[in-house]
């Protein structure tokens, strides 16, 4: 789990500096989930932070896993209750996001990624 190894001020640094004004580091990649956290530069010179999860119900060119799809919904249920808004994108992949604070980022992705971990995780 690389939920601590990113730099809060390089993630606000590179939103500043980007063009589109958002910066993102991937910190976990486990079953087709994908835990990241970013952070959005905003005209006021302030900047918004988010996680992200992302996670596939299907993997690719596999067989069907009905256990990991139960455990995968059962980790939306848990992001649900935590906040997250989930929305489907148009690969099929759900993705789920939280507004964070500054002093709560580094709490949420270590938790988040225990989360994703213990949900999904190969048994």
């Amino acid at each position: 789990m690389n939920a601590t190894k990113f730099s809060i001020k390089s993630l606000l640094e590179e939103a500043r500096r980007s063009e589109d004004k958002e910066a993102f580091r991937i910190l976990d990649k486990i079953n087709n989930c994908r835990v990241g956290v970013g952070a959005r530069s905003e005209p006021s010179d302030n900047c918004a932070f988010f996680i992200e999860v992302l996670v596939s119900l299907c993997n690719d060119h596999n067989p069907v896993d009905l256990n990991l799809m139960e455990r995968k919904l059962s980790l939306l249920r848990r992001l649900t209750e935590k906040g997250y808004v989930l929305n489907c994108e148009e690969d099929g992949c759900i993705s789920c996001e939280l507004a964070v604070k500054l002093d709560e980022v580094t709490e949420e992705c270590k938790a988040v990624s225990s989360m994703v971990q213990s949900c999904v995780a190969s048994e």
